[in-house]
């Protein structure tokens, strides 16, 4: 499955009418989002008469706006990325076990009985992306930056991927140290705790923050000491190249952005949303 699409996989979805069923992916901003560039062609290709639109949703009008889109009878389920994720799930009426351990919700389906079910691939997908790419991550040392809905994710996906330590790094240090309690509790075997931005002792640093995705953002905490042998990841999705990748790159690291997620999650996501089997 490739993010873009055939001349003949446009035209279908170009033809939107009165059947149409929706997907949405909601968030502040939204212009960001690739999710629609990965799954369009996909309903295209499984032959479907569905489209997923992205959908600015404000903070101040998050609950009316959302209870809104769920009452919309003609839409299936839709995504969820920052800064909803946490935000997302008292509206929902039932959480899976792996949203419920995280503590974030990035995918919501309407049941066929009408209830409205949600739960988290953020994590998953960025360790099956890694893993699809080569990367060994069992005994890894992380320095992980964020502790919102995508850091929760990363960090329980992490460790249960076999992550020998992890650093958990927030401007919310109470949100970071709940974050490492509820990891190490889940897996004892992972070293799990909150501290400050430093690299020693860590080969795999990994950005769960916004910082990057608007014009003039600077790197996501001081990064002093950057050597070639640290794996980074960068998980915003746009730009392409954030700054902190730039930096990276400029030191010699091996280094991936949010599109290394995006694929690893997008045939997860799409069995959950019931959107077509894999490209």
């Amino acid at each position: 499955m490739t993010a873009s699409s055939s001349p003949e996989t446009a035209g279908r979805q170009a033809l939107i009418d009165g059947a149409t069923r929706l997907f949405a992916i909601i968030g502040d901003p939204i212009a960001q989002v690739k999710s629609p560039g990965v799954f369009n062609p996909r309903l295209a290709a499984a032959g479907l008469n569905a489209v997923q639109v992205p959908v600015h949703v404000l903070p101040e009008r998050f609950d009316a706006t959302v209870r809104g889109l769920m009452a919309m009878a003609n839409l299936d389920g839709f995504m969820v990325t920052v800064p909803y994720k946490t935000r997302v799930i008292p509206l929902l009426d039932e959480i899976l076990p792996m949203a419920a351990k995280v503590g974030a919700v990035n995918a919501a389906r309407r049941e066929p009985d009408g209830r409205w079910v949600g739960d988290m691939f953020d994590g998953r997908g960025l360790v099956r992306g890694l893993t699809e790419r080569g990367i060994r991550l069992g005994g890894r040392r992380v320095l992980l930056l964020g502790a919102g809905g995508g850091g929760s994710a990363v960090a329980i996906a992490l460790a249960d991927a076999g992550a020998a330590a992890l650093t958990i790094v927030d401007v919310d240090g109470a949100k970071a140290a709940a974050l490492a309690s509820r990891t190490a509790e889940a897996y004892p075997g992972c070293a799990a705790r909150s501290g400050a931005p430093d690299l020693a002792g860590h080969d795999m640093l990994v950005n769960a923050t916004p910082t990057g995705m608007a014009a003039g953002d600077g790197l996501p905490a001081p990064l002093d000491g950057l050597g070639a042998d640290m794996l980074v990841v960068d998980i915003v999705m746009k730009p392409e190249v954030t700054p902190l990748m730039a930096h990276a790159r400029e030191r010699g690291c091996t280094v991936f952005g949010g599109r290394v997620m995006l694929d690893g999650q997008a045939e997860e996501v799409a069995r959950f949303l019931r959107i077509g089997a894999a490209g």
